[in-house]
């Protein structure tokens, strides 16, 4: 027959009330601690920024017409409405005395009629002579920036707004001068917007070098007398 287990045993298995209090204090320290996150987690990269609205603007940085148009004094006028009865004089380098405004910086393209047609100011020209809609400047491009106008045509340069999914709406490829002055094409110095900040990139502050200002090479006639190359036979 077994016996029942001792009322001793028993006893020794309960609490006591003091020890109840004990473990109530030591999970409100706990908890308390806790709460004070006296050590708080550290991240091992810094924390992503905001955006700035500038960087998601969908607008363009230019706006131009694209039309053969021109407004004096509140009135528009076609190009061709003023060179048809004062054709172009023979290109050379004098000062424009119309179209003040211009500033021509376009490199070794320093002829107007290098994309100007010379027989229809409401178009431009290409190689051959023949027109090219005012309205696809693009064509005109690619006359001499070939293999920037085959990364536009596939999206890669420039800018494309709308989407890539077709069946939720069109994808707007912009033209290059709604970015480009096509008579100054190049852009000033920048400020980037914020790249991506992961753990394993290290340091993404912004280059504040972009686009830096560089003189051009092929305007040897724009270069200081001294860094052109003496003549054969030439010392110093």
């Amino acid at each position: 027959m077994v016996k029942p287990a001792s009322d001793s045993s028993t006893a020794s298995a309960q609490v006591s009330p003091a020890g109840i209090w004990a473990i109530a204090i030591v999970f409100a320290a706990l908890a308390g601690l806790l709460f004070a996150n006296p050590w708080p987690y550290q991240r091992p990269y810094a924390g992503a920024g905001l955006v700035p609205e500038w960087a998601t603007d969908t607008a363009t940085v230019r706006s131009p017409k694209l039309k053969p148009e021109v407004t004096v004094a509140g009135y528009t006028y076609p190009c061709s409405a003023c060179h048809k009865l004062f054709p172009s004089p023979s290109e050379t380098d004098r000062a424009l005395t119309q179209h003040g405004e211009i500033s021509l910086e376009h490199g070794i393209n320093n002829r107007c009629f290098n994309c100007h047609s010379r027989t229809s100011r409401d178009a431009f020209a290409d190689h051959r002579g023949a027109a090219i809609p005012y309205d696809q400047p693009q064509l005109l491009c690619a006359k001499c920036h070939g293999l920037v106008f085959r990364d536009w045509t596939h999206g890669v340069h420039g800018r494309t707004n709308g989407y890539w999914d077709a069946s939720r709406g069109p994808l707007d490829r912009q033209k290059c001068i709604r970015c480009h002055d096509p008579h100054a094409p190049a852009f000033a110095a920048m400020r980037p917007a914020p790249g991506p900040n992961t753990l394993r990139m290290g340091d993404t502050q912004p280059d504040t070098t972009h686009h830096p200002a560089v003189e051009n090479p092929l305007l040897i006639h724009k270069q200081p007398a001294e860094s052109v190359d003496p003549k054969p036979g030439e010392g110093h």
